[in-house]
């Protein structure tokens, strides 16, 4: 009986640890072919709920609270910016590391360090890095 058990226990947590990585994978894959474009959502969520917080335990009045309300919206905005700035540098950084590793293999090993990056882009569902254009000449993610 006691061997039953830790059968049926050791089955449901390799059941919900294939089940987490997949979601988690899928979630991923998501939100990195969205981009960070798509995640205003998040920010708006974040705002609502920090101005209501602060409303709330300070006692804010209508007028206070949408001063809060705009610097928090301004802010957002700024990072925002910021977010989209540096998603671009890292896409930029990435593809170019992989251009000056291909440079530094064996002509008859580069097209394979291409095909398996080529694999690994194409798995999170983003366009792979094409290893004739420069690194800023790319604008997928």
């Amino acid at each position: 009986m006691w061997i039953a058990a830790a059968a049926v226990f050791l089955l449901g947590l390799a059941v919900g640890g294939a089940g987490a990585v997949w979601f988690g994978t899928r979630a991923l894959r998501t939100r990195l072919q969205a981009g960070p474009e798509a995640w205003p959502a998040q920010s708006e969520r974040i705002i609502d709920r920090i101005q209501a917080d602060l409303t709330k335990s300070l006692a804010l009045t209508p007028e206070e609270s949408a001063r809060v309300e705009a610097t928090l919206r301004e802010s957002a905005g700024a990072m925002r910016a910021i977010r989209l700035r540096a998603f671009a540098q890292a896409r930029m950084e990435l593809r170019a590391a992989i251009r000056k590793i291909a440079a530094e293999l064996p002509p008859e090993k580069r097209d394979e360090f291409h095909r398996v990056m080529a694999r690994r882009y194409e798995r999170l569902g983003l366009q792979p890095p094409s290893p004739t254009l420069p690194a800023d000449a790319e604008t997928t993610p």
